[in-house]
């Protein structure tokens, strides 16, 4: 078994001789996690080369490819080397209970719909694994023993029960996770991989480097999607006041000539390009202006 830092599917959520908990209170009805699908063909014309940052060299040679069918056949290649049949990515912004609230998902390397089905029944993170693995860093290695062992403390309904059938009956039976997040936005990427054998065994040092290092090369590319994304839907839900501002922005307005301009205060205009700022996820001024350019967005 692993020696990295990881968290162990052997480390017992439930301690050994603690009293057998309460039955949880039933979950309140909350509405289903609304997906968004990407796919590889849609990330490559929106990923700039200044938003990958410093790029893996496995980020490159992704990046190099000539076309989104031979990146997708290099990446299951590099899967199945590594001895997973799966692979899913899924940006989450939750709600106010800490469940996903929409997802942008990844499709291309997913071996089943069932990581679609546990987010729009909301069970992905009602597993303490996957809870614990979403809000850290440390890759969290889990097989279908611990998954369910989990589970029983909130009670295991059919269709969880389903769920767990369809992981083993499609070949996901252990695997690890790890989350990255998405820099100026409020999202949060989950990255898990999965194979066929129900023990983690299998799942040494070497292969967690290797699904850390695949893992990292995919977020560099996706995350830059999922923030170009972002803001283009912050241009799109602009108010024709902050338009204007904007506009006034990017061609080098002064706060006061804005709103001199516009027949308003200077006070109010900062409140306006705060809440821009916040929408296009810019640092300070320059940057607005620099990425409201590039997108046309005014």
């Amino acid at each position: 078994m692993s020696t990295l830092d990881v968290v162990e599917a052997s480390e017992d959520l439930q301690r050994t001789g603690a009293p057998s908990p309460q039955p949880a209170p039933k979950l309140k009805p909350r509405a289903p996690c609304e997906i968004r699908y990407i796919d590889e063909m849609d990330v490559a014309p929106l990923v700039r080369a200044d938003e990958t940052g410093d790029a893996t060299f496995l980020a490159a040679e992704l990046g190099a490819a000539r076309t989104a069918d031979e990146r997708i056949r290099m990446i299951r290649g590099i899967l199945n080397i590594i001895g997973f049949s799966g692979l899913g990515y899924a940006a989450l912004k939750l709600d106010a209970q800490k469940q996903p609230e929409y997802a942008y998902l990844l499709r291309d390397y997913l071996a089943s719909d069932l990581l679609p089905q546990s987010l729009e029944g909301g069970y992905l993170l009602r597993d303490p694994h996957m809870k614990r693995a979403f809000e850290s860093s440390r890759p969290h290695v889990w097989d279908m023993r611990s998954l369910v062992n989990a589970s029983r403390k909130d009670g295991i309904d059919p269709p969880l029960r389903h769920f767990f059938d369809g992981m083993r009956e499609n070949g996901l039976s252990s695997g690890l996770a790890f989350s990255l997040p998405i820099a100026r936005t409020p999202l949060r990427a989950l990255i898990l991989f999965a194979g066929p054998p129900e023990h983690c065994e299998w799942i040494t040092d070497s292969v967690i480097a290797q699904a850390l290092g695949l893992g990292l090369s995919l977020h560099q590319r996706c995350a830059a999607y999922v923030q170009a994304i972002c803001r283009q839907d912050a241009a799109n839900s602009l108010s024709q006041l902050q338009q204007r501002i904007l506009g006034a922005v990017v061609v080098g307005m002064s706060d006061k000539a804005i709103a001199a301009r516009l027949g308003t205060t200077v006070h109010n205009v900062d409140y306006h390009l705060r809440q821009l700022r916040e929408k296009f996820g810019a640092r300070n001024r320059s940057q607005l202006a620099y990425l409201a350019g590039k997108m046309q967005a005014v």
